[in-house]
């Protein structure tokens, strides 16, 4: 659920230093709403968080990352064919190595 908020926040900055222009913000966040439905979320449950609070210690995270990245393996679990997206190097770097390691 987090991912939401998130993804608008990232397209709000975009829109703001000029990397969008209002009328690519605005097909960006339909496209979220028109697509939200499909995703599955994950309840944020005690286990999760505390999960997430394992990854964000382990590598380094921010709370909310951790959530997301916590969030995606749980999903990974159920999907095998999910590929996790993030605009932040060190997330994405972070997931490549859960993975590995769930993998092994």
């Amino acid at each position: 659920m987090v991912s939401y908020a998130e993804a608008r926040a990232a397209f709000a900055r975009l829109l703001r230093e000029e990397g969008l222009t209002e009328e690519e913000h605005a097909g960006i966040v339909e496209a979220l709403n028109d697509r939200w439905r499909t995703y599955e979320k994950p309840t944020v449950t005690e286990n999760l968080v505390r999960l997430a609070g394992d990854l964000a210690q382990r590598y380094a995270l921010r709370g909310y990352d951790s959530i997301q990245l916590a969030s995606a393996f749980v999903c990974h679990g159920r999907h095998q064919d999910l590929r996790f997206l993030a605009f932040d190097d060190d997330l994405n770097e972070a997931a490549k190595r859960v993975v590995a390691v769930y993998e092994s």
